[in-house]
């Protein structure tokens, strides 16, 4: 594989810094980045509880109850993650909050995962074929 110096050939975004862009040392890249990454917090409080893969991240559900939630995850994209809590203290094997995902997709095999403890949560990465628990 050839490398030709081309400046243009990568691009810095905002908060995105590509050192050195021509010259000597260049064909040796370091790509940095600054700020803080930010989470799409959302309190969900009505039954199902429908999880957007474009806004967001963190799922707090906060339905009054204590009633049985069902979550539903939208088809999985590589590298997707969502984290669903139970935000009141609700869950219990009697309500749980039992997320299930859309289509063909599953959780680690599974068809669905429960919380079903008190401020229980999960986190759910898809990894191009299921989604994942970590």
């Amino acid at each position: 594989m050839s490398y030709t110096n081309n400046p243009t050939s990568i691009l810095a975004g905002a908060g995105i810094t590509v050192t050195p862009t021509s010259g000597v040392g260049a064909e040796i890249i370091t790509i940095s980045s600054s700020g803080v990454p930010t989470l799409a917090v959302r309190i969900a409080v009505a039954t199902p509880v429908t999880v957007s893969a474009t806004t967001d991240d963190v799922i707090s559900v906060q339905v009054p109850g204590p009633v049985a939630v069902t979550a539903n995850l939208p088809l999985g994209t590589t590298g997707k993650t969502f984290t669903i809590k139970d935000g009141l203290g609700l869950a219990a094997p009697l309500t749980p909050i039992t997320i299930v995902p859309t289509g063909p997709n599953t959780i680690d095999g599974a068809v669905s995962a429960t919380i079903n403890a008190p401020f229980g949560s999960l986190t759910l990465v898809f990894d191009g074929g299921q989604w994942i628990l970590v």
